[in-house]
Order: structure tokens, then C-alpha cells, then sequence
């Protein structure tokens, strides 16, 4: 089955993709997880990754050193359980439902306030990997969601 991720947050020009975002109610297995997103970042020469639960986000980043995973290095882990707006409680529903959720938080991002109400580690990591991305791009599906709730 061919990796589509859940969002993507494509460059000014809207060609290239900047941001890219595997969204997941639950993550059986990690490692294949992070071996599908990094085969796409790698794929698409994307700067930045996200893995994104209702309990925790892992970030990745593209080194450029090579055209194989090896060259995509895990840059930072966080417990989302105290993030404001990303309470697991609220989170928990269907996968459509939670991808959304999780694009708007992103949305919200790009605002002083979202980024204020960050714990500080995540704060740092989310100017300098996220949000310079958001910014500059635009937020959207990686795929058709009507396809999932049907």
C-alpha cells in the first residue's frame, strides 16, 4: 500500500512540500510508522516531518545527507497530554475527525497566542521546524477525506 500522508504544508510556489503530517488515533507499531514517513520525506525531498497521536508528536528533519532514511533523523519527542487545545480526551474520535483537529491546531500555529500556549521545549521546536513552514505555505489534506469516513 502506497504512504499518503495526512497533511501537507506545501512552499509558497505550492509545488514543493514543506511540512508533512502523519496523523494517528494510535501508533501499533512506530517503527513502521516512521519508516513510511521517512521513505516520503525522503521521496519528496520535504525538510521536516511530524508524526502526530493525541498523546504524543515526534518530530523528524531532513538532513540532506543521502538519499536513503538514514539521511531523516528523529529531532524531538512530546507528551501532548498538558498541550492546551490538544487534550486526548477531545481528540479521541474518528481518525477523519482527528486529522482535522490536528490541522487546525496547526492553523493555529501561525498565530502569537497558539504559540504562546505551548509548553517552552515544544515552543522552540515548533518556530523552528513548523512554523516557518506555515507561514510561508498553505495548510491542506495530503488525501481525499471523504474517502476515510466512507
Amino acid at each position: 500500500m502506497t504512504f499518503e500522508p495526512d497533511i501537507i504544508v506545501t512552499g509558497p510556489e505550492g509545488s514543493d512540500i514543506a511540512l508533512v503530517v502523519e496523523v494517528k488515533t494510535h501508533v501499533h507499531n512506530l517503527e513502521i510508522s516512521e519508516h513510511q514517513l521517512k521513505r516520503y520525506m525522503v521521496g519528496m525531498g520535504c525538510p521536516a516531518g511530524l508524526l502526530v497521536t493525541p498523546e504524543r508528536l515526534w518530530l523528524y528533519r531532513n538532513r540532506y545527507s543521502g538519499a536513503s532514511e538514514d539521511s531523516i533523523e528523529r529531532v524531538g519527542e512530546f507528551d501532548l497530554h498538558n498541550v492546551a487545545g490538544l487534550e486526548p480526551a477531545a481528540t479521541r474520535r474518528n481518525e477523519v475527525e482527528f486529522e482535522q483537529f490536528v490541522q487546525s491546531w496547526l492553523e493555529g500555529l501561525g498565530t502569537e497566542a497558539g504559540l504562546r500556549e505551548l509548553p517552552a521545549e515544544l515552543r522552540r521546536a515548533a518556530e523552528w521546524y513548523m512554523v516557518p513552514a506555515i507561514l510561508q505555505g498553505t495548510i491542506r489534506a495530503g488525501h481525499p477525506r471523504s474517502v476515510l469516513s466512507a
